[in-house]
């Protein structure tokens, strides 16, 4: 049994022992693939190692990973993972997963569950601990069914592929049971994260289910949608909210995220006067002050639509989906797309992966002005549809109703 601690790092490498050989590699190539997927728990072991082979990924990022828990047939995934696909991987233990009687048999733990990112080529790993924090999963796991000690952590690994710049890769899974605030406050500890390191590793990716999902019917639920943005984001859908509010504003815009603001008039108060009022900003907003100053972006731009469903939930009518799983990219060119698993056979989410170019000297010096040109270039409108807009005025009288009755 591997044993470990919550936010405690655990390495395999199965890679060929010439692994400084080029010539393992069936050419020299200018990209890299990188997958994106969260493969739940490793229900589907065979299926997920199945795909993972055919898919051939250079960098696979990968969330939910189960060792010896009994819910996963108390198997070591992650061994088993790395040895199958012949490649280098680092497992960041996020809970241990405390075996009892009121976990549901699906559910039943046992042992370590944690996220990870592995690599065919050279690769060193990074835990980065988190001060903001959705969920007391220590004091509160039982009320859901799922006692465990831990918290979220992310990942960071640096990826030396041949002939490329060093790529900095960052494996995320934020906390599903808070809010729009504690995601936030937890993704902004990234951000600030990769702008400190951009001067050593411009080219960047963020990986990971962000669990962007408090719209639709999620906003009736206490669970997932927790805070004041249930009802001030009606309109759009969580990761539309993102977009606007989070990956538009770009750290070269200003000392701090002024579209963190609960009125939209409010994005347009220049810096002089929020620092001046800075408690009427934050108190408006729900972030506080250090939070809206990491949430600035550095520079990641999203090749995806901002409504691309990457888990559907076949109960509620259908209404219970959102784009949980994202791939921002950072100083590369990508080339190519695709998603998979749209079955949904292997794991409850869809995978994403991006084949990415690094982008040279002269084009890392001119990253604002391309981060522009790529949000403008993949971005689609993250407005609702007809349909989407009458299922928002429906939400809006439940909820209402709700409050009417209670």
């Amino acid at each position: 049994m591997a044993t470990t601690e919550p936010g405690h790092l655990l390495t395999y490498d199965f890679r060929p022992l010439n692994i400084d050989d080029t010539t393992h590699i069936n050419e020299t190539k200018r990209s890299l693939k990188i997958l994106q997927w969260n493969i739940e728990r490793n229900y589907e072991p065979d299926a997920i190692i199945t795909t993972l082979k055919k898919l051939d990924a250079d960098v696979m990022v990968l969330q939910e990973i189960d060792i010896d828990c009994r819910r996963s047939q108390s198997r070591n995934h992650m061994l088993e993972l790395c040895e199958a696909l012949g490649v280098k991987g680092g497992f960041v233990c996020e809970f241990l997963e405390l075996e009892s009687s009121i976990r549901r048999p699906r559910d039943q733990g046992g042992g370590i569950h944690g996220n990870a990112i592995l690599s065919k080529h050279e690769i060193s790993f990074n835990v980065i601990d988190h001060r903001y924090h959705g969920f007391d999963w220590d004091h509160h796991g039982s009320k859901l069914r799922e006692p465990r000690k831990g918290q979220r952590y992310s990942l960071a690994a640096t990826v030396r592929a041949p002939d490329l710049p060093p790529v900095l890769c960052y494996c995320l899974h934020l906390e599903v049971f808070t809010g729009i605030i504690d995601r936030v406050a937890n993704f902004s500890e990234i951000l600030q994260y990769a702008s400190q390191h951009t001067d050593e590793i411009p080219h960047q990716i963020i990986c990971g289910d962000l669990n962007t999902m408090a719209h639709s019917i999620a906003r009736l639920s206490p669970k997932y949608a927790t805070d004041r943005y249930r009802y001030l984001s009606l309109g759009e859908t969580e990761s539309s909210w993102w977009d606007r509010r989070v990956f538009a504003f770009h750290e070269q815009d200003g000392p701090v995220n002024s579209r963190l603001a609960t009125a939209g008039w409010l994005s347009r108060v220049p810096w002089f006067f929020i620092r001046h009022w800075a408690w009427l900003y934050t108190h408006a907003s729900g972030f506080s002050m250090d939070v809206l100053k990491k949430a600035r972006n550095p520079g990641f731009y999203d090749p995806w639509p901002v409504n691309q469903v990457t888990l559907e939930n076949p109960d509620y009518f259908g209404l219970f989906k959102a784009k949980l799983d994202w791939t921002l990219v950072r100083c590369m060119q990508v080339l190519h797309r695709s998603r998979g698993n749209e079955d949904y056979s292997a794991s409850d989410h869809a995978y994403l992966l991006v084949e990415v170019v690094p982008d040279d000297d002269e084009q890392v010096k001119q990253e604002y002005i391309l981060w522009k040109e790529r949000r403008k270039q993949w971005n689609e409108s993250g407005l609702l549809d007809e349909k989407g807009w009458m299922m928002t005025i429906v939400v809006a009288i439940a909820i209402a109703a709700y409050f009417c009755n209670n």
